[in-house]
């Protein structure tokens, strides 16, 4: 289910950034991200994540390169860069199965 209403002014910031597919920075458990934002929506644990590549900053697991879940709520700082990006993820699933509802998506 696709809706054009998100839930919380950083999910507007989020849905802006991928209708305009520009990159979006904040900070996540204490460290600097920037990532290609590709769906916005609620888990399948109801709870309100994204489905993003990094392409810059900081990750202590080496994650870059492919699309992650991030926790919303824990996202600090958002902010929607200048910057475009072009959505190229192979692996890219518009119906993405973590995700119950999806507010807005590549």
């Amino acid at each position: 289910m696709q809706s054009n209403k998100p839930i919380q002014p950083v999910a507007a910031a989020v849905c802006e950034a991928i209708r305009k597919k520009h990159l979006l920075e904040f900070s996540y458990h204490g460290r600097s991200r920037v990532v290609a934002p590709y769906c916005h929506g609620v888990s399948t644990r109801g709870v309100e994540v994204l489905r993003a590549v990094q392409i810059r900053g900081e990750s202590a697991s080496g994650g870059f390169g492919f699309g992650k879940l991030w926790t919303v709520p824990e996202m600090r700082n958002v902010r929607v860069l200048v910057e475009h990006f072009v959505p190229d993820d192979p692996d890219y699933n518009p119906n993405d199965t973590a995700m119950t509802t999806i507010h807005c998506r590549v």
